[in-house]
């Protein structure tokens, strides 16, 4: 089961700021987050919206994100 977990607002103002959308990944190094031009969403990825742009998250990665 994934937890509840919310953005921080400093991510929120920088998707917003880059009018791009993004997605939220896993790495060898840890999470990353990366323009969809570079990469593309999956079908399994959690959809948040920022403004006018979607963060993508990797279900796989969900589960790590807390905010302390």
């Amino acid at each position: 089961m994934i937890p509840a977990f919310s953005i921080d607002e400093k991510v929120r103002a920088y998707v917003r700021k880059s009018g791009q959308d993004f997605r939220l990944s896993t790495s060898p190094d840890g999470p990353v987050l990366l323009p969809l031009g570079e990469f593309s969403p999956k079908s399994s990825d959690m959809k948040i919206l920022v403004g006018g742009n979607i963060l993508y998250v990797s279900k796989l990665q969900a589960k790590y994100i807390k905010k302390n």
